[in-house]
């Protein structure tokens, strides 16, 4: 499989405009010729026209500004559908701003686990730079709907707990050993909940959809709707040690949201809205079996 202007990074950025440069540098490391697709979830703070500065003179970097944030799932939707229908791209690599590509040779990786498995979208080893967590894959958000509607009314009281200024006062500290560090799974596994900072959608994927991401979020659980699309169409969904990133992290998040209040606000009340969507999708989902 020749690798010429077949494979397209789709870069979803927000703000965050030197993480959005180093990953891009990242990407200008590999040996093969690629084509890179920047969305730039209207930033508002001059951030894209540094990047558009950086990169004027370069053919293969395309650079889409949205009027309007559009959220995490539509906005790569907007890249994604550029790359498959302007780029004719036959992979479309969806990837945080925040990622730094470390393999040389990760492309032809690519290639030959597409090869062998033919599945539709594939997930690396995400490993954050944080705390060195492995993050792929996921163990998803279970599909008994009484257990989401329970966390949709967590989610609620803890949002009202915040906005009383009572939820750090009744928050519990948590112990040292309260949590494992997730360690990397060397094992490729199939039909698992992949972690959106880095998705890979394969000529199979592509061929038959016209967007990335179900539409609805705008931040949070666009993994396991996803899932859940992918299931109901007997979608291959594939997570391989082979493949490698690292990631920073929430850098987008951490550069709006100074405030730990305002972040943790801002986090709940799209858990809400996202895991009402994921609500919708799954009761849609029963109905039909």
């Amino acid at each position: 499989m020749e690798l010429v202007d077949m494979y397209t990074f789709v870069i979803l950025h927000y703000k965050s405009y030197i993480d959005t440069i180093e990953c891009i540098e990242s990407i200008l490391k590999l040996p093969q010729k690629v084509q890179i697709v920047i969305v730039d979830n209207a930033s508002e703070n001059g951030s894209i026209d540094e990047i558009c500065n950086e990169y004027k003179f370069m053919k293969n970097i395309h650079i889409i500004k949205n009027e309007d944030n559009l959220g995490f799932a539509d906005g790569n939707n907007i890249g994604y559908k550029y790359a498959r229908e302007k780029l004719k791209a036959k992979f479309i690599l969806v990837c945080n701003n925040d990622l730094i590509f470390d393999q040389k040779d990760y492309l032809t990786r690519l290639s030959e686990i597409y090869e062998s498995t033919k599945a539709h979208i594939i997930g690396p080893d995400i490993e954050s730079l944080i705390n060195g967590e492995h993050q792929n894959p996921m163990s998803g958000t279970s599909n008994n709907i009484y257990y989401v509607t329970k966390e949709i009314l967590r989610y609620r009281i803890l949002l009202i707990l915040s906005k009383l200024n009572i939820y750090d006062r009744l928050k519990k500290r948590k112990s040292q050993n309260a949590q494992k560090r997730k360690i990397k799974n060397n094992t490729a596994v199939k039909n698992k909940v992949l972690h959106g900072a880095m998705l890979i959608f394969t000529p199979r994927y592509v061929e038959n959809e016209k967007k990335a991401f179900r539409s609805g979020t705008f931040l949070y659980m666009e993994e396991d709707i996803l899932y859940l699309y992918a299931k109901n169409k007997n979608y291959i969904t594939l997570y391989t040690p082979d493949l490698h990133v690292y990631h920073k992290e929430d850098s987008s998040t951490n550069e709006v949201y100074k405030s730990s209040k305002k972040k943790r606000e801002f986090v709940f009340k799209n858990m809400i809205n996202s895991l009402k969507i994921y609500r919708k999708y799954l009761i849609l989902i029963k109905g039909m079996k």
